[in-house]
């Protein structure tokens, strides 16, 4: 029990995560910590909608309607809609927020996402092991939303945690 009250650093999450190991992971922003409006908190808040399994309000509070998401095939909609599957499929999903810099209205974050595969994800079937994976993604703040969103994550890796 000792070492479950040991601090996780970020090398035993991002390592952990890679290897596929099972971490307790839980969210780095009490929802009361959520309010203001500079862009990092405004970030903060929307990954918060991640660990409340509320995806929806989250995007209508902290999505531009105009957002622009920086990947080939993918709009606000295509976002939402994979987004919502992934949370659908992790029942006991977690988002920790790791690191976040912040510059003007752009909001550099690191973060890593896991939770036990318990529902179909795409052409997956559940398959109770967890599963992870770790992003940095820089958003764009403009009007209190989020406008440009560019992810980098090694979702193949996460995929075949769920397959294997």
């Amino acid at each position: 029990m000792e070492a479950l009250n040991k601090p996780i650093g970020r090398r035993a999450v991002i390592g952990g995560a890679l290897t596929g190991g099972t971490l307790a992971l839980a969210s780095a922003i009490p929802a009361t910590a959520v309010t203001g409006s500079s862009p990092k908190r405004i970030v903060k808040a929307f990954y918060e909608g991640y660990r409340l399994h509320d995806l929806q309000t989250s995007w209508d509070r902290y999505i531009h309607v105009d957002a622009v998401m920086h990947v080939p095939g993918f709009d606000r909609q295509s976002w939402l809609e994979m987004d919502s599957k992934i949370v659908a499929a992790l029942d006991d999903l977690a988002i920790t927020v790791l690191d976040q810099l912040a510059e003007g209205d752009k909001v550099a974050t690191c973060w890593v996402l896991g939770g036990h595969h318990t529902a179909q994800f795409l052409d997956i079937p559940p398959s109770g092991r967890y599963a992870s994976f770790t992003a940095t993604t820089i958003d764009r703040v403009k009007d209190h939303k989020i406008i440009d969103h560019w992810p980098d994550a090694d979702f193949t890796a996460f995929l075949q945690q769920l397959a294997a």
